[in-house]
């Protein structure tokens, strides 16, 4: 599809891409096409993932320790990982 269409957002979000596209020096529609350019190709990229390849689960990985780490501090660790 050629062309441009109108897109209607919360104007908090407007505002937020406004701030985000001036950092990156481009306009809010630059910012906005390529953020949804990127997100379908991530899409497309999850979708021709291998079905038959397993979930990655902790329950197969054991996180290294640190040598001066006490049993608490490991769990909190690991905790952010679940």
């Amino acid at each position: 599809m050629a062309g441009t269409v109108q897109l209607e957002i919360n104007a908090d979000v407007y505002e937020a891409a406004r701030r985000v596209a001036k950092l990156d020096n481009v306009d809010v529609s630059t910012l906005v096409e390529d953020l949804v350019r990127r997100h379908s190709e991530y899409v497309a990229t999850l979708g021709d993932l291998d079905p038959a390849m397993p979930a990655f689960d902790l329950d197969h990985y054991e996180m290294q320790r640190d040598p001066d780490e006490t049993d608490a501090d490991y769990e909190s660790r690991l905790s952010l990982f679940r």
